[in-house]
């Protein structure tokens, strides 16, 4: 008597979970996890991780996609403070590299505000004050 609705499991499940065991017992030594996370030497685990376009000098860097076929490259340098935008176009013969902008931020950082929408920081701040002192 054939087993309805598991002919499916049988033949797509069964060779997949066979290897998954095998390639699990070829790549691991028999050890989980926690048994690997207690074998980092000392400088591995103080060392912090290390992210996709993070350099450990200050710089990220990331891509954005264009309308067309260009794409926007950021450079930011936490160090100095300050960033630049590169438009790269692949589909230029030359492999056109242009430097859109650049600024130095760290003033900026300064600013309470600068060219938003209500409420103010002031009234934000006001109103927090104010209430932080009818609740004592």
């Amino acid at each position: 008597m054939p087993l309805h609705g598991w002919s499916g499991v049988v033949r797509c499940g069964l060779p997949g979970f066979l290897l998954g065991l095998v390639l699990m017992w070829m790549v691991g030594d028999n050890r989980g996890p926690i048994a690997r996370a207690q074998t980092l030497t000392a400088v591995e685990r103080v060392r912090p991780p290390v992210l996709p376009g993070v350099d450990p000098s200050g710089t990220i860097a990331f891509t954005s996609p264009t309308a067309g076929t260009a794409q926007l490259l950021y450079l930011i340098d936490t160090r100095a403070h300050a960033f630049a935008v590169y438009r790269i176009d692949p589909a230029n013969p030359k492999g056109l590299v242009k430097l859109e902008a650049a600024r130095q931020y760290q003033w900026d950082l300064k600013l309470a505000e600068y060219n938003n929408q209500p409420p103010e920081v002031a009234a934000i701040e006001s109103t927090v004050k104010t209430l932080g002192h009818s609740a004592r």
